[in-house]
């Protein structure tokens, strides 16, 4: 269990293109750091026993707080840390907001897991984003991060101005060469009341296309995965405030977007087992992990009737595996 502390903005020293936490959150202000263990204890109480807990500072850039709301935060959970109620604590930052001196006071207070906003590794992009940081910040941050022994997170935006499906695999293989801990993929939206709505309605940037998204993501996570690197999340997670009308403007968003990506490498997958079917049967059997079943089935059932349709089947049925099936695997039984 996650319990989300959102502090939309603050310690931000840049007004980036596409940001407008307070949308994104639906939190207007932090809480106080004295409401901290009230928030704790209704998570707390409202979870399952036994569930792994940790406290995530998100939103803005933490490290760029003032030292003393930094630790004013921090030490209200250090009591549910020596309890063993909360396992971890993660924050977010920037790439140019990690020095020495911060990462001796985020270990001082019991700190696991640091997310780097670094969004591209691609100078151009970056500065027609309005980042303020270079990839070599990035690349500086991560370096340090490892060093002193944290959970390292990077967090991209595919689809950023002046950005495209070559650069952004660039800054995959960049990524991947900084051998981060976890990866997130937020394609890149047009919020509202944000610098980019501007430049989207003086039509000067247009955003990715969910098809374009998904073929972007999907490469992005089997790279990823390839280097034994996890993406954690891909897509914002759907809140109140993201689905009112107007908020969201343009862009490939969707409440499953994490979903769509695993369930075309898993389409791809199935293609490949039944490309080497001995027999060209009417119908064919395929096995999945148990946990892959609706993904391999497809939103509306996409993947079955484009497997039909590409393989002239009559029937395909995906059947859930035992425990030694493996996530995103396929066998073909019968067909």
């Amino acid at each position: 269990m996650i319990i989300p502390f959102f502090i939309p903005h603050n310690g931000c020293p840049h007004q980036c293109v596409f940001c407008n936490q307070r949308h994104i959150t639906g939190r207007n202000s932090p809480p106080e750091a004295s409401f901290v263990p009230q928030i704790i204890k209704e998570y707390l109480h409202a979870g399952a026993p036994n569930e792994p807990v940790q406290a995530a500072f998100y939103g803005g850039t933490f490290t760029a707080l003032p030292i003393e709301t930094q630790k004013s935060y921090l030490e209200e959970v250090q009591p549910f840390l020596q309890t063993g109620q909360i396992q971890t604590i993660r924050i977010s930052t920037r790439p140019d907001s990690i020095e020495p001196v911060i990462l001796s006071l985020l270990q001082a207070y019991h700190v696991t897991i640091v997310e780097l906003g670094a969004q591209s590794m691609d100078d151009r992009v970056l500065a027609l984003s309005g980042r303020g940081h270079t990839a070599v910040d990035t690349e500086r941050a991560a370096i340090l991060l490892k060093e002193r022994g944290f959970i390292v997170g990077l967090q991209l935006m595919p689809g950023l101005p002046g950005d495209s499906a070559d650069i952004f695999r660039e800054t995959v293989d960049k990524v991947i060469r900084l051998k981060p801990d976890l990866v997130r993929l937020y394609p890149a939206l047009v919020i509202k009341d944000t610098p980019m709505e501007e430049l989207y309605r003086a039509g000067r940037y247009q955003p990715l296309s969910l098809e374009a998204a998904v073929e972007m993501c999907r490469g992005a996570f089997l790279a990823f995965k390839g280097a034994g690197i996890r993406v954690s999340r891909m897509g914002l997670q759907p809140t109140e405030e993201l689905g009112k009308p107007g908020t969201i403007l343009a862009g490939p968003f969707h409440p499953a977007f994490g979903q769509l990506v695993e369930s075309s490498v898993l389409l791809d997958g199935m293609r490949d087992a039944l490309r080497n079917r001995k027999e060209k049967a009417a119908t064919a059997v395929l096995r999945v992990d148990p946990r892959d079943i609706s993904t391999a089935i497809g939103q509306r059932r996409i993947n079955i009737e484009t497997l039909k349709k590409e393989f002239d089947l009559r029937e395909i049925h995906i059947v859930a595996g035992n425990g030694n099936s493996r996530r995103g695997e396929v066998t073909l039984l019968t067909g």
